[in-house]
């Protein structure tokens, strides 16, 4: 409640809602919601931050530069090393000496190499579409070249971005055109940064009690722990007491586990002219 307290859609214009418990994107539209698409968010070792910005840009055929915490964490440049086949065929350029060279050619001197960028394509991590983000935490919405993990229950994968599986659809209704346009720039090989036409914000907040398309509350699992054992208070700014949790808690925990064993989503139609609504509502 603590969370959502401050939450106010706006009931004009468009606006996209990012629900990292839920693994949910819903954009909106003069405050109704017109697309609803699963979402892989960061995983609990890389949490994707909450965040209140604004679409800056949709890129077809992205390039990916590999973030340095990710290089650091999996040892990329010791990977580089002992299998620079591995990048190649994946489609890694990398920068050594300020210069774009072949994994090949950078192995022997993997440990200076500054910079890893995967060329667009099928291997590229983004997929074929990115939505750039108005924040400094290099924090924005992808495409995914791993669709089957949107088939998880819990969609919390990834190292802090949100990838989204109706990306096209979403893209499309940024941008104002139709899903074929965004297609047909993809197809074509198109790399370049398409502006929204009016601003188009961007709310990603972490909510593990939301209502569904009938109105019914759906809890989803406390997936970065942010929810304690729950307090009473009337003041926003007191902190949550510490200790055990209250033995209602886990009454409560125990309930929503047996809530959430029933599938989330429901298959869409090939033709669905109405708002699309994939969340399951509890019978």
């Amino acid at each position: 409640m603590s969370r959502i307290r401050n939450l106010s859609l706006p009931q004009t214009g468009r606006v996209i809602v990012v629900n990292i418990a839920s693994g949910v994107v819903t954009a909106y539209e003069d405050g109704n919601p017109v697309i609803e698409s699963k979402a892989v968010v960061g995983s609990k070792a890389t949490p994707t931050p909450e965040l209140d910005n604004t679409v800056t840009f949709v890129r077809p055929n992205p390039t990916w530069t590999v973030p340095q915490s990710i290089i650091a964490r999996k040892n990329w440049r010791d990977k580089l090393a002992d299998d620079p086949e591995f990048f190649e065929n994946s489609g890694f350029d990398v920068i050594l000496d300020g210069r774009t060279v072949s994994a090949f050619d950078a192995a022997d001197r993997a440990y200076q190499v500054t910079t890893f960028v995967q060329r667009p394509g099928e291997n590229n991590a983004l997929g074929s579409l990115k939505i750039g983000l108005s924040n400094d935490q290099a924090i924005y919405m992808h495409d995914t070249n791993d669709p089957g993990k949107f088939e998880d229950a819990v969609r919390s994968a990834s190292a802090g971005c949100v990838r989204i599986e109706q990306v096209r659809d979403i893209a499309a209704w940024v941008l104002q055109v139709p899903t074929g346009q965004v297609n047909q720039w993809i197809s074509s090989g198109d790399m370049r940064n398409h502006n929204p036409p009016e601003p188009v914000r961007v709310i990603i907040g972490y909510w593990t009690a939301w209502p569904d398309s009938n109105d019914r509350i759906r809890f989803y699992p406390d997936i970065y722990k942010k929810d304690g054992g729950g307090f009473v208070s009337t003041n926003e700014n007191e902190p949550a007491p510490t200790g055990d949790a209250p033995a209602w808690a886990s009454e409560i925990e125990n309930e929503t586990q047996e809530q959430d064993r029933g599938p989330r989503f429901i298959p869409q139609a090939e033709i669905q002219p109405e708002p699309i609504y994939t969340e399951r509502s509890l019978q």
